[in-house]
């Protein structure tokens, strides 16, 4: 003790006394402590016996708190191992380590809290229904279904994004949607309901869908009725509920999971719409086929009319006709030809003629002279006394010869 009265204890006493302070405090024995799970780990002791440690979290930032667990787990009577995250209450009392001079919760055992209860008791329902054979349906879905019943929110996104979906794919397909509930209170009854009525419209499958949400609002599909209902549906059941990472007990009791509503529609129609797009191949194969085959006929008809046109009786006397009119032009041709030519050779012939006519010479101022009918031709033919006829070219006379001259 110092001299103003100050006790002074040694590391030992100071925690002796923090420890039956702590212990001995009956509303820190056999308290329940309630956080988040972290920095656990397991140290095994023996295949029945195990020392589990972790930290209980609480707050973010400056505000963080923290407490150390230690809790003895035997297999015979823990039931519940926490993860990582999970909330938690820990039933226990206070307890001190002397060596490192830090208190923590030993605890005797371990409930799940908000969150983590909520997971533990899905945990327990997932594993009675696998145990149950509820997750080994996977029936086919129809190849070339017709109909599809959608139970899901008539106002909703989904509606709307698996109509645009099927439109697109499969455009000849009926959409028939099942107004349902899918989040809040009532959302558990309606969709039970909605996939009960979904079997009497005569759909050929039936999607389960929802959009996106917190895990509060898809609560609703992690239901042991809705599970029991989908389960025991007469027609294919197609859930999607969700985004990608979402999971629920509607997925593994479903015949087909989709990661979301799209895909739902996407996998409903696949075959149908790649049965579809073969048909359009085909039909546009044979519709090119049809049309070369169409046109090359249609050259064919083409020759095969002009050679028609060629060789009918009504061409062939118009091809004679004309034949026959060039024949006869050339042949007129040909007689006015020889008839110019014989003409033309007429009239030398004519011209040499008159050229020797006798009237002709004596046209130009000559005349001749006859004696006892015969033609004078010398001056010693005649005689005097001699009666000649002498012709001109414009009558005659008679005279006597008076002198011959040689």
């Amino acid at each position: 003790m110092l001299d103003d009265g100050t006790m002074v204890l040694s590391v030992k006493e100071f925690t002796e006394q923090v420890e039956d302070a702590l212990t001995g405090c009956p509303s820190l024995c056999g308290i329940g402590v309630c956080g988040e799970v972290t920095k656990i780990t397991v140290q095994h002791k023996s295949a029945y016996m195990d020392w589990i440690f972790f930290s209980l979290r609480e707050g973010e930032g400056r505000d963080e708190c923290s407490l150390r667990v230690a809790v003895f787990k035997s297999v015979t009577r823990l039931t519940y191992l926490p993860q990582e995250g999970d909330e938690v209450i820990v039933l226990g009392s206070v307890s001190i380590s002397r060596k490192q001079s830090s208190y923590q919760i030993k605890g005797e055992d371990i409930i799940p809290y908000g969150e983590g209860a909520r997971a533990a008791a899905l945990q327990l329902l997932t594993e009675r229904l696998r145990n149950e054979g509820l997750f080994n349906q996977h029936r086919p879905l129809p190849r070339f279904p017709r109909r599809i019943a959608v139970v899901t929110s008539p106002t909703g996104a989904v509606w709307h994004d698996i109509c645009d979906k099927v439109a697109a794919t499969f455009p000849a397909l009926t959409l028939v949607c099942v107004p349902a509930q899918v989040q809040g209170a009532n959302a558990v009854p309606s969709l039970v309901n909605a996939v009960q009525r979904a079997q009497t419209v005569g759909a050929d499958v039936i999607i389960i869908a929802r959009g996106g949400g917190s895990k509060e609002d898809l609560d609703c599909f992690n239901s042991e009725e809705l599970a029991r209902v989908i389960y025991a549906s007469t027609i294919p059941t197609v859930s999607a509920v969700g985004h990608e990472v979402d999971h629920s007990l509607s997925d593994d009791v479903a015949d087909v999971s989709a990661s979301t509503p799209t895909s739902a529609a996407v996998i409903v129609t696949r075959e149908a719409a790649m049965e579809a797009a073969r048909l359009d191949g085909i039909e546009q194969y044979f519709h090119s086929e049809m049309k070369k085959l169409i046109e090359r006929r249609e050259r064919q008809l083409v020759l095969l009319e002009k050679d028609v046109q060629l060789n009918s009786p009504k061409n062939r006397i118009l091809r004679w006709e004309q034949s026959l009119s060039q024949f006869s032009e050339s042949i007129s041709h040909s007689i006015h030809r020889k008839l110019d030519n014989s003409e033309h050779a007429l009239q030398k012939y004519a011209q040499s003629v008159s050229d020797l006519n006798p009237m002709s010479i004596l046209s130009r101022g000559y005349s001749t002279a006859t004696h006892n009918g015969k033609t004078v031709r010398s001056a010693s033919d005649l005689s005097v006394g001699d009666v000649i006829d002498v012709t001109f070219n414009k009558g005659s006379v008679s005279a006597a010869v008076k002198e011959v001259k040689d």
